[in-house]
């Protein structure tokens, strides 16, 4: 069994198997903090929704809700296993359709999105060596999948620095940053928190412009689970920028 990392550091809060037998999607396991209520619904909303078509497929796809729980979502990935004890024909023929679903945190779609291709890799690889008959369709397997996995993607937070200028937005790179007279904002991944930088003097439209833009990046990117703190004196956001290891460029 694969070493088991710290919380803090993992993408995936667990994960669902379930298969699609003749009476429908039934939850085999659930190794995740989803109640059983949640689990089995998400396995059958999932496998219904990708496996009941014509062009089913091995692959990954979502990231879908979780019924019941709006913190969390899901990707699906799917494949086929031969079975000779199933009594529907397709799976005969196509084999016994099986779903691995991922639960994870809503503001770590960032992450998943920086990652999706590796994941889809890794669980190719998995299911090529572990998962290709009926009869290996055991839960010390997929939990050994699950902990590899995690194994393989490891969570690394990141501080980011952005200055908007003109409406114009640009992220520093390489854990450095300008700080002029211009809208800046930090983003702390580890400690889930935004600071900001106004300017006292700046226009009131200007601020109401940029306040959207950094709305937008908490919203989309960070689902709005990050605490937000306004700055307006240059000297003390200097000071938060070095605190965060930033260094500042020209100083």
């Amino acid at each position: 069994m694969a070493k088991e990392q710290s919380v803090d550091n993992l993408i995936f809060d667990g994960m669902l198997f379930a298969i699609n037998e003749e009476t429908g999607p039934v939850l085999r396991l659930n190794i995740s903090s989803l109640s059983e209520r949640e689990a089995i619904t998400t396995a059958i909303h999932g496998i219904t929704a990708i496996g009941l078509g014509e062009d089913r497929n091995r692959g990954l796809f979502g990231p879908i809700p979780v019924p019941y729980n709006t913190q969390f979502r899901a990707l699906i990935y799917v494949f086929y296993v031969e079975t000779k004890t199933s009594l529907d024909p397709i799976a005969l023929e196509k084999g016994q359709f099986c779903g691995l679903f991922l639960i994870f945190k809503k503001e770590m779609i960032r992450y998943i999105a920086n990652v999706y291709s590796m994941i889809e890799s890794l669980l190719n690889v998995y299911q090529e060596n572990y998962l290709l008959k009926e009869e290996q369709l055991q839960n010390n397997t997929i939990e050994y999948i699950y902990h590899d996995l995690l194994l393989n993607l490891k969570l690394k937070p990141r501080t980011r620095v952005f200055r908007v200028n003109d409406g114009i937005t640009v992220e520093f790179e390489d854990g450095s940053a300008l700080l002029g007279n211009e809208i800046t904002f930090l983003i702390n991944e580890k400690e889930k928190f935004v600071y900001s930088y106004i300017p006292r003097n700046l226009k009131k439209e200007k601020k109401e412009q940029v306040m959207k833009i950094l709305d937008y990046i908490i919203k989309s990117e960070y689902q709005n689970s990050y605490e937000l703190k306004k700055i307006s004196s240059k000297k003390a956001f200097h000071s938060i920028l070095k605190k965060n290891d930033v260094t500042l460029i020209g100083q």
